[in-house]
């Protein structure tokens, strides 16, 4: 296995050299004896300039303990965007300032001023800020820095990889960097192989690192790989694109069989399964397991678009490594990630991906975790995998194989209403923290007042609370409050506060 230090002199286009390596090393082990546990909070960039920064700074120490911000540097997953995810009735009423519709808003979708030399080995550029949007005067990541330093705060950069169509309008060139499907048709994601779009994002880091007073930098790109998509959904199996056959055949992977496995399996999945509404004769789960065995090229390049996504981001990781030893980078992983999804589980431990990173934030938003389970999982399984179980059979099994307990954990008929509970975060964390195995800190993603489903899943200060509490009782690292600073309610901040203030000293 590529070791952490391996990866990071060989994976990025710029080179870590051993000196450097070694510092990292040291700052590694550093870490792990710190006297401080790691309290973090996520924060769009338009909060702190709508309740003022010292005002939120203080609000955050003395109400959540926070001694973290993370804080978005580029807002590009808003592009269409704020408008399906995030409305004015779910935000906070209780923060002391009056509640914006972000629909109606003019933001920009980057926060930090860019420096055009870092970017000669891409064809992308970021979107120039204009001067008739909000805040266009403003440069926060340098307006932060004193303010968090006074307070004996960290600040970090973060940033949640474009996902939305519209980011060919923004973006010119962007067309040159998407997949491309099993049938030669490009795609609306960008591809992790494309060096275009790597040196994109490896660019970006550089020049916030060389230029912005940062502690750290997380990363997250909320995306399954092809086979999940096929299996869940139908999706056309992707990406066959130029760059991606040339790593499928430095692998000895026969593409062209990889190609036609997948097509031959998308077939059965959209035709059969879902035009048709058949079940084949061996049943769903055997007949898809015959493709594995018929093409063992389609799990190869499932592990191939895998490990492109980590080397992705290890990368940008490598690229701040190399600026600043100490910087604490990690990814940010998604719920279909964390929880919900068992092939993006299988095909990449969290043992492997500690290699890329020095902490991982594992998305464990118990109170939405019960409505999730149903349209993240239930829902789409039961019309493929699970065709010929019943719901109660596939959520039996679910909990079964999670390990959860059913005795505390939502029935089928509360999931729309109830979230899972602490004893779900304690579960994922400890998970989380035995797999990594000492490569990497755990900081676990604790959700306060998430919408979803059309409403917001108020969270309690108590639950609130017993998740943070639980969280470190499973070996966590550090706890990274979510989604959004703007969404939560001012006494589920003081829960997490109660929990982090009774911990006892390290």
């Amino acid at each position: 296995m590529t070791t952490r230090r391996q990866f990071l002199q060989t994976a990025g286009t710029l080179p870590v050299t051993a000196a450097v390596a070694a510092t990292e090393q040291q700052t590694r082990q550093a870490s792990g004896r710190a006297t401080e546990r790691f309290v973090g909070i996520q924060m769009g960039p338009h909060s702190m300039l709508d309740e003022g920064i010292d005002r939120v700074l203080d609000l955050l120490q003395d109400a959540g303990a926070i001694n973290s911000v993370m804080v978005y540097s580029h807002t590009y997953y808003t592009a269409d965007g704020i408008r399906t995810k995030r409305v004015p009735a779910v935000l906070a009423p209780d923060h002391g300032v009056p509640v914006r519709d972000l629909n109606a808003r003019n933001l920009p979708y980057v926060w930090v001023k860019h420096h055009e030399e870092y970017f000669k080995d891409t064809v992308l550029r970021h979107v120039p800020v204009a001067a008739n949007q909000e805040y266009a005067g403003h440069d926060l990541f340098a307006e932060l820095a004193e303010p968090v330093r006074k307070r004996g705060m960290k600040l970090y950069a973060r940033i949640l990889e474009p996902f939305t169509a519209e980011m060919a309008s923004l973006v010119p060139n962007w067309v040159r960097v998407l997949t491309v499907d099993a049938y030669g048709r490009p795609g609306r994601l960008p591809c992790f192989n494309n060096p275009d779009y790597r040196n994109f994002w490896i660019a970006t880091a550089e020049d916030m690192f060389k230029n912005y007073s940062l502690d750290g930098f997380q990363f997250g790109g909320e995306r399954v790989g092809p086979l999940s998509n096929l299996v869940s959904g139908g999706t056309a199996p992707y990406c066959f694109c130029q760059f991606c056959r040339a790593k499928g055949r430095e692998k000895g992977i026969d593409v062209e069989r990889a190609r036609e496995g997948m097509r031959e399996l998308h077939t059965f999945i959209r035709e059969d399964l879902l035009q048709k509404n058949t079940v084949p004769p061996d049943g769903v789960v055997t007949t898809v397991m015959r493709y594995f065995f018929q093409y063992p090229e389609i799990l190869a390049w499932e592990r191939l678009w895998r490990e492109g996504k980590q080397s992705f981001f290890g990368a940008a990781f490598g690229a701040v490594k190399a600026i600043k030893p100490a910087a604490d980078v990690g990814e940010h992983i998604d719920h279909p990630g964390t929880t919900f999804d068992p092939f993006y589980r299988a095909v990449m431990g969290y043992r492997e991906m500690a290699n890329y990173m020095d902490f991982i934030k594992p998305i464990l938003y118990h109170d939405i975790a019960g409505p999730r389970t149903l349209s993240m999982y239930l829902r789409p399984q039961r019309r493929t995998l699970l065709r010929e179980l019943s719901d109660q059979q596939g959520l039996d099994l679910f909990y079964a194989l999670k390990g959860y307990d059913p005795n505390v954990e939502p029935k089928l008929d509360e999931l729309q209403k109830k979230g899972l509970g602490p004893d779900y975060v304690f579960r994922e964390t400890r998970r989380c923290v035995q797999a990594a195995d000492g490569r990497a800190k755990i900081y676990s993603g604790i959700g306060i007042d998430i919408p979803g489903n059309g409403q917001t899943f108020a969270s309690s200060p108590e639950g609130v609370y017993q998740a943070t509490k639980r969280a470190f009782e499973a070996g966590a690292a550090g706890v990274l409050i979510s989604r959004e600073y703007d969404e939560m309610r001012i006494p589920n901040l003081r829960g997490v506060g109660r929990a982090v203030r009774e911990l006892p000293k390290v």
